[in-house]
């Protein structure tokens, strides 16, 4: 009669796992998502099929038996997808909260669910990118470089290693806490304010980082010299931009990226510009 009793309960935890996801099929989606998020990347659906990838082992463990619900999940999740690969996370969480619920038999329609996910795109972006590529990550770049101009072969490395210890950490975190918050959870945090705050407190120190970095790695130079009476030669880069405006031109250079930027010229055109700006100063002496 115990066995029996044991038996039946192991089943109804087995049935109970199969309506919810577990911790097990969260690190799968987590594992999923770091590797292959932009696996099939295109310019159709961007992130897409890496999205679907990634949830894909709660899919299956869902809507395995049944190949019609199995056929809608997958056409639901293969819309249109991109965001930041960290903070994104939070979409996934509520999505796999969404699905979980929508398995037991909530009334959720695709739409609830892909609107959900398009309205949490640009600004879970908005901050990753902010957080990461604008603050976090130049910050580590620039601990990291003076290593490797001195041709420490562990800058790179450690480069990788820092950030992996930063974001991975904190993006397990992330799609955890999404799940079990769900939607509510995520909007509470937009209607409270605090990604405004969030988002301009980055955006002010990734600017302080950004100009830091810019003072200290561009660099540009003058050759130009002007003659005065007889043999009197003013060397405008050390008479004048060294004592008078120090680091002048790597200035009014970074500055011409950043107007070139709000134009929206593309890279590659600024790119074309400046080549074309130095090789005239060179063939004029002036560069």
């Amino acid at each position: 009669m115990d066995f029996a009793e044991k038996g039946n309960q192991k089943k109804s935890s087995n049935n109970n796992d199969n309506d919810k996801v577990t911790k097990n099929d969260l690190n799968k989606v987590w594992v999923n998502w770091l590797f292959f998020q932009e696996a099939c990347y295109n310019y159709e659906r961007l992130q897409a099929s890496g999205f679907l990838y990634a949830i894909s082992p709660v899919l299956q463990k869902f809507y395995g038996d049944d190949p019609r619900q199995m056929k809608e999940a997958l056409t639901r999740h293969m819309q249109f997808f991109n965001t930041e690969p960290y903070f994104g996370l939070a979409i996934h969480g509520v999505t796999l909260a969404l699905e979980e619920e929508r398995h037991k038999g909530e009334p959720i329609s695709d739409e609830v669910i892909n609107n959900i996910k398009t309205g949490l795109m640009g600004p879970l972006a908005g901050l990753g990118d902010s957080l990461r590529a604008g603050t976090i990550a130049p910050i580590v770049v620039g601990l990291c470089i003076p290593l490797g101009r001195q041709g420490n072969l562990i800058a790179p490395f450690l480069l990788e290693g820092i950030l992996i210890a930063i974001f991975w950490p904190l993006s397990r975190w992330i799609l955890r806490t999404s799940y079990e918050k769900g939607k509510e959870g995520v909007q509470e945090i937009f209607r409270s304010g605090l990604l405004d705050k969030v988002t301009k407190f980055t955006a002010i120190l990734g600017s302080m980082t950004l100009g830091a970095l810019a003072a200290s790695y561009v660099t540009l130079k003058t050759t130009a010299k002007i003659t005065i009476g007889k043999g009197s030669v003013i060397d405008i880069q050390k008479d004048f931009f060294n004592s008078v405006l120090t680091n002048f031109l790597p200035l009014a250079a970074t500055l011409l990226c950043v107007w070139l930027l709000n134009k929206k010229f593309s890279a590659t055109q600024i790119l074309l510009i400046f080549a074309g700006v130095v090789t005239a100063g060179v063939l004029l002496g002036i560069l």
